[in-house]
């Protein structure tokens, strides 16, 4: 079932609770019905960017103004493939810090990522009723004197209709059809740069993007959904290399560009055409075709895709790779806080067999309690697959299961695995026949919070890895003080190791940031000593020094600045990188 949002709720509530009042005043009340019972929670998809990135942690460019609360989980989609979680731990106006399940994880600025936040909490009910007009004052000398209150109220002409047990508030109102409403369009566009420079080679990289987001709802009245996504990219990179000691480059990405109809309360079938992430497994990436789902009554839902698969660095279509699917997805109930879901996926590389992709999922996301989300990418194998043999492969895994308890703390288990799947699809870096047949990566990773006080908390976080040719463990505790030194301060202190097979890396690091009216501030130091094995003796250890500092500011006319620095001091050779990303919503 599809839920009336919350901004035409409370425009359509808006004339009834005054149809309602003048109703009271001259009529008795009707005799009294059984309360309705409370419905269950419908959720939207809110689509959010990093800003800046911390140690452990990542800042978004979506606050409350936008629904983002504390303890909300975010997935994050960085291009390379990945499925990267966090929750919310700090939600200001207008943007959040999302502390990442596994720590080991660097996200770069700009990686998209959504979060599922109940319908309830979208703001665009401010911008879409607009205020009550205020009734001009009367004039004082026509004004009749007031009537003696009637002893008694005639009796009722109108009876409203009984709510039954359990029915929606608003099931009986009528909805906005699509020619009734006016289009509407809202967006952002973003520009992001980074530079780094080291004097180990030396070599410096330069990397800018520039690009805008749109959506265009109801155009021609016809209640579709026009989208936009699209960037610029210019890299400079001078790396010596022998005869060619650098590189430059530009080149225009377009990651959607797609026109969607149905899939609301007038149509429960959906159909997407052009360039898109596919809807509910975008685990299958981004297709140039055409997508149909259709919900059913109870919440499921189902569909099939078919076009050809862009390549996945730089979203160029060569018309190589055409791939089939279809999937199913089971809900518990309306609310959707539990759901399974499973998809198949057929691909051809020049029209010849290539790879058979079966992905599962299951998410189950409740008010309170622990909470569940985990995501299987397992292939099929033939005897043609020489590195893999026939059978089949757990390419990708991800599970993660963690809950925040009363009284600030928390706790959290996360298990991933990745290995390289066997396709001709241009999805990595070429790659041997033993690598195939063995490159692999399993870590497990828990991490734990706790407040002591009411500014005082401690954290910890540990994890245990292996792959084809090392296996080893990593552990981090620390405290943190809010208040530290003024309002809206926060100090962080931190010791860190890793241990493996060749190396092992003891550290410590702290940060005092703070937060303002309109953003944050982070300052930071770090120092590591690193323990190489296989060196001579003056070139087995490292030590290194870092220093930190990012500023993040949002204005009330939805613009966005992350500014960060970073100046690394290692053995005799010096690094530093520095960059913002500057967006504007509307």
């Amino acid at each position: 079932m599809i839920t009336i949002p919350a901004w035409f709720a409370l425009a359509l509530l808006g004339p009834r609770v005054e149809v309602v009042q003048q109703q009271q005043e001259q009529q008795q009340p009707p005799p009294q019905q059984p309360s309705p019972q409370p419905t269950k929670e419908s959720f939207d998809t809110l689509e959010l960017r990093v800003a800046s990135v911390r140690p452990r942690q990542v800042v978004v460019d979506r606050g409350m103004t936008d629904g983002l609360l504390a303890k909300d989980r975010v997935l994050f989609r960085p291009r390379d493939g990945r499925v990267v979680a966090g929750t919310v731990v700090a939600a200001y106006e207008r943007d959040a810090v999302v502390e990442l399940d596994d720590p080991a994880i660097v996200l770069a600025p700009g990686t998209k990522g959504d979060a599922r936040i109940p319908s309830s909490r979208r703001p665009a009910a401010a911008k879409t009723v607009p205020p009550p007009a205020e009734a001009p004052a009367p004039d004082a000398a026509k004004v009749a004197p007031a009537a003696p209150a009637p002893t008694e109220h005639p009796p009722w002409e109108r009876q409203e209709d009984a709510l039954k047990d359990g029915e929606p508030l608003l099931a009986r109102i009528r909805p906005f059809r699509p020619e009734e409403r006016e289009p509407e369009i809202t967006g952002r566009v973003y520009t992001i740069f980074d530079d780094s420079h080291s004097t180990e080679g030396p070599h410096s990289d330069t990397f800018a993007r520039t690009g805008t987001s749109l959506l265009l709802e109801n155009p021609a009245h016809s209640g579709g959904e026009l989208r936009f996504d699209g960037e610029v990219n210019y890299r400079h990179a001078d790396v010596p290399t022998g005869d060619d000691d650098g590189e430059e480059r530009t080149d225009f990405r377009l990651d959607r560009f797609s026109y969607t109809h149905g899939g609301n309360r007038f149509s429960h079938d959906r159909f997407e055409f052009g360039r898109f992430l596919q809807y509910e497994m975008p685990e299958f990436g981004v297709v140039d075709g055409g997508q149909w789902t259709h919900r059913l009554a109870g919440g499921d839902t189902f569909g099939a895709s078919a076009g050809f698969l862009p390549d996945a660095t730089t979203h160029e279509d060569h018309g190589d790779d055409l791939e089939f699917a279809g999937y199913y997805r089971w809900v518990a109930d309306e609310s959707e806080q539990l759901s399974l879901a499973g998809g198949y996926q057929k691909t051809f590389h020049h029209l010849d067999s290539d790879r058979d992709l079966l992905v599962g999922k299951i998410l189950y996301l409740p008010v309170k309690g622990w909470d569940l989300a985990g995501t299987a990418w397992v292939d099929l194998y033939t005897a043609k697959d020489e590195a893999k043999g026939a059978g089949l492969g757990l390419t990708q895994a991800y599970l993660s299961t963690g809950k925040h308890f009363d009284g600030g703390s928390s706790l959290r288990f996360t298990y991933t695995h990745q290995e390289f799947p066997e396709t001709q699809l241009d999805l990595f870096t070429p790659v041997t026949v033993a690598e195939l047949a063995n490159a692999h990566s399993d870590r497990a990773a828990v991490t734990t919070a706790q407040r002591l006080a009411k500014n005082f908390g401690v954290f910890a976080s540990g994890g245990a890895w292996v792959d084809e040719e090392d296996a080893g463990g990593d552990g981090e505790v620390g405290f943190d003080i809010e208040e530290f030194a003024f309002h809206g301060s926060r100090l962080e202190l931190a010791g860190f190791g890793t241990q493996g097979r060749f190396s092992t890396t003891l550290g410590g690091r702290a940060g005092l940031g703070g937060t303002t009216g309109n953003g944050s501030w982070l300052v930071g130091y770090e120092f590591t000593y690193d323990d190489i094995a296989g060196f001579a003796a003056d070139n087995n250890s490292l030590p290194q020094h870092r220093l930190r500092a990012s500023w993040d500011v949002n204005t009330a006319s939805r613009w966005s600045l992350s500014i960060h620095a970073d100046f690394l001091l290692f053995d005799t050779e010096t690094s530093y990188a520095a960059g913002f990303f500057l967006q504007r919503s509307f």
